[in-house]
């Protein structure tokens, strides 16, 4: 079973998106409601045995400001997929519905 990982520092986040593995990173801040009522939606996903082969990781956007600002987070949420160091699909917003699509695309 996968979980959720959280990023806890730049070159942790360097060294994950350019690893060859999907990875979907959730920008995320406490203070965002939205992105809490998402939050259950993307550790489900996460522990999906159909999603494996994704690594799912979460950045807190005021603890890692410069992870996202590299990213171009406006708005919270934001789910962001990378592979090989290129950014291949992005998604604004708790839309459950849109964020699983954007999993099965990379899956």
């Amino acid at each position: 079973m996968t979980e959720v990982t959280p990023l806890n520092s730049y070159s942790e986040f360097q060294t994950l998106i350019n690893s060859g593995q999907v990875v979907i990173i959730d920008f995320w801040a406490v203070w965002c409601g939205p992105c809490r009522m998402i939050s259950p939606v993307f550790e489900k996903l996460a522990s999906d045995p159909e999603f494996s082969s994704i690594k799912f990781v979460k950045v807190d956007v005021d603890e890692q400001e410069q992870i996202s600002q590299e990213c171009g987070i406006r708005a919270m949420p934001t789910f962001t997929v990378f592979k090989d160091g290129a950014k291949l699909g992005e998604l604004t917003g708790a839309n459950p519905p849109a964020l699983e699509e954007l999993v099965r695309r990379y899956a």
